[in-house]
């Protein structure tokens, strides 16, 4: 089937130097093709160009309205939103004034499981969660700062019937809006019910290939039956659909842990999997055996290079341990937290990302772009990192382990 092409010039308005910059960008047939104007320094241009050749080598993975979908963490390329995370993306690594690309806003803590791994465990249940004009409030002033990709989360956002809303209040030319979800509650309704608010797509949590396994993680009979249910119907209704998991050390050396979940993402039509690192965090503090070690990240990422061969335009495997290995683009990606990303909790607590129980204040008190540069200014996000900060002995000794023992989390950090 051909695909349908669409083209946009790019101009950033928002970056006073680059006032003379143009660039086109064309999708034509899972490929981008691009033409800078305005720009004398080569290496500016190699980097703009980089920059959109590293999608365009990937393939894309759908073809909407004519723009290319080459990961359901980025906007549609090219498009309005696309170019707003273009322009942040020249600010933080060329001009090194760092914008958030991508917000992460918890609106429920409530939740139907209690999962082993849960990053959310042990929150304050004497706050109340925001409200719908508290998280409306957010939005606009992460839109402010140049955010191109909203992802709500939770707790289990699917049990906030004000969902629709939320999502319906993210301007599809400013940003991609995702919900986060185990799928418990995805029924057709629901789905066409964010289908018609304009929600670009839906990552469901699967921590095992085998239903039993799943389910015992998760602390819940059916919740694998329920995940399977919710893919099918999300792809079913024309979704976006992205499955989330975690890696362990035992996960990367027993049972073929990677491909065998790559093959189920690939059976039920998924167009993304995503691999996180297991943090040592929420549920799994102290659990120090589960996180990855050398050996293990090499396995996870021979294993995810194969997968992706395997799959290559059908279904496509990203993983943490990529983003922050220093390999090829992922050189300029590194820790997300405080530099392409910023997490808001359900009860409004700033924090650098939704694994790091640090809070540098509470939109209830401050505006989101008062809190992102005070983030900023603290000395442990003033530059940016290739590796995780979360699993950094030195950051952990000095932020994490000196966390008092029965303190609320996210913990409020001064200095």
């Amino acid at each position: 089937m051909t695909q349908s092409s669409s083209h946009r010039t790019y101009r950033l308005k928002g970056i006073p130097e680059m006032k003379d910059l143009e660039v086109d960008v064309e999708a034509c047939s899972g490929k981008l093709k691009t033409r800078v104007r305005g720009v004398s320094s080569p290496l500016l241009r190699f980097l703009i160009k980089r920059f959109f050749s590293s999608h365009s080598s990937l393939g894309s993975l759908a073809n909407i309205g004519g723009s290319n979908i080459y990961s359901l963490y980025f906007p549609p390329i090219p498009s309005p939103a696309h170019e707003r995370l273009f322009e942040s993306f020249i600010s933080t690594h060329v001009f090194k004034r760092p914008r958030p690309m991508a917000a992460t806003i918890g609106i429920t803590g409530e939740c139907q499981y209690c999962c082993a791994h849960c990053s959310a465990a042990d929150r304050s249940p004497n706050r109340p969660d925001m409200s719908l004009n508290e998280i409306k409030k957010c939005i606009d002033e992460c839109l402010d700062l140049g955010v191109s990709n909203i992802t709500f989360t939770g707790g289990e956002p699917l049990l906030r019937p004000d969902l629709a809303q939320l999502i319906a209040y993210v301007p599809e030319k400013f940003a991609a809006s995702q919900v986060f979800t185990n799928a418990a509650v995805l029924t057709p309704e629901r789905i066409e019910e964010m289908s018609s608010a304009g929600i670009y797509g839906l990552q469901i949590s699967l921590d095992s290939p085998d239903p039993e396994d799943h389910d015992s993680m998760r602390g819940s009979d059916g919740a694998f039956a329920a995940v399977e249910r919710g893919v099918k119907e999300a792809r079913r209704a024309g979704l976006l659909v992205g499955l989330s998991t975690y890696a362990t050390r035992n996960r990367i050396w027993e049972n073929h842990f990677l491909p065998r979940m790559a093959e189920l993402a690939a059976e039920w039509g998924v167009q993304e999997l995503t691999v996180f690192d297991a943090i040592e965090t929420g549920r799994l503090l102290g659990k120090k055996d589960l996180t990855l070690d050398r050996p293990s990240r090499r396995k996870l990422l021979a294993q995810m290079r194969a997968v992706n061969r395997r799959y290559h335009g059908r279904m496509r495997t990203v993983a943490q341990s990529w983003t922050n290995s220093g390999r090829g683009f992922s050189r300029v990606i590194g820790c997300l937290a405080a530099y392409f990303q910023l997490h808001i909790t359900s009860q409004g607590d700033f924090t650098p990302c939704d694994f790091t129980p640090l809070s540098f204040g509470n939109i209830r008190e401050s505006s989101v772009g008062e809190l992102w540069q005070t983030l900023l200014s603290h000395p442990a996000y003033r530059k940016p990192t290739l590796r995780c900060r979360m699993q950094d002995p030195d950051f952990r000794r000095k932020y994490i382990d000196t966390i008092p023992e029965g303190a609320d989390l996210p913990y409020r950090i001064n200095s």
